[in-house]
């Protein structure tokens, strides 16, 4: 009899610390929004792990229920996107999609690098027209908002974007849909390395002398 009381007292003990430590983890995704964490932290109940492309770290985004408002996206820590510039913004996101999701046979996340330069020449060509001035600083002002949420990945000092954590919420449908509308979108240019490639010079046919001597010291040699 002592020993199945000591069994319950643990087990129960035990519920308890699982449910204080999903607590902790909770409250920390309600302030800060999808964790970037340590491979080997343990899984937390509701929170969906995803793995960063090099495995070095793990994502905890909250499972969102379906169809859920802006109320308890709040409360999730994921916020829906900023009001701000809505089109704009929506508009860029598709737009970073369609750079960072080449392989569209696979689930989105973790995607692939894109850079500002792909984003401008698609943006420009989704609008039809040359890049206009204003261009850039809505797409700037669109990643920061993206960033902020979520959404992506945004390295603004080195000009590059991945799709954010919170992608791998989509449902299949959302990405059957999205899918559809990358085909849609113009292809971007391929991206262009981010280093300098340096020249490789020809090796000299014939081994220099080891000390040249001076023309002028030939010539007085040979009066």
């Amino acid at each position: 009899m002592a020993r199945s009381s000591d069994g319950a007292e643990r087990r129960s003990s035990e519920a308890v610390e699982r449910r204080l430590y999903n607590a902790l983890w909770w409250a920390k995704v309600q302030s800060a929004g999808p964790l970037e964490v340590e491979p080997d932290t343990p899984a937390v109940a509701g929170l969906t792990r995803a793995a960063s492309p090099d495995g070095s770290t793990v994502w905890l985004v909250p499972t969102l229920p379906s169809g859920a408002g802006h109320t308890v996206l709040e409360e999730l820590g994921t916020p829906p996107v900023a009001v701000e510039q809505p089109n704009e913004t929506a508009r860029v996101l598709a737009i970073c999609v369609t750079c960072s999701w080449t392989d569209r046979s696979g689930p989105a996340w973790p995607g692939s690098t894109g850079t500002l330069a792909q984003i401008r020449s698609v943006y420009a060509a989704m609008r039809g027209r040359p890049e206009q001035p204003s261009d850039l600083t809505l797409i700037i002002g669109s990643l920061r908002r993206l960033h902020a949420t979520h959404w992506l990945l945004w390295n603004e000092k080195a000009g590059e974007v991945r799709l954010g954590p919170r992608v791998i919420t989509w449902t299949p449908t959302d990405q059957s849909t999205l899918r559809d509308l990358c085909r849609h979108l113009p292809d971007p240019p391929p991206p262009l390395p981010t280093t300098p490639t340096t020249p490789t010079q020809d090796a000299d046919p014939l081994p220099a002398e080891a000390n040249p001597t001076p023309a002028s010291t030939r010539e007085a040699s040979h009066e």
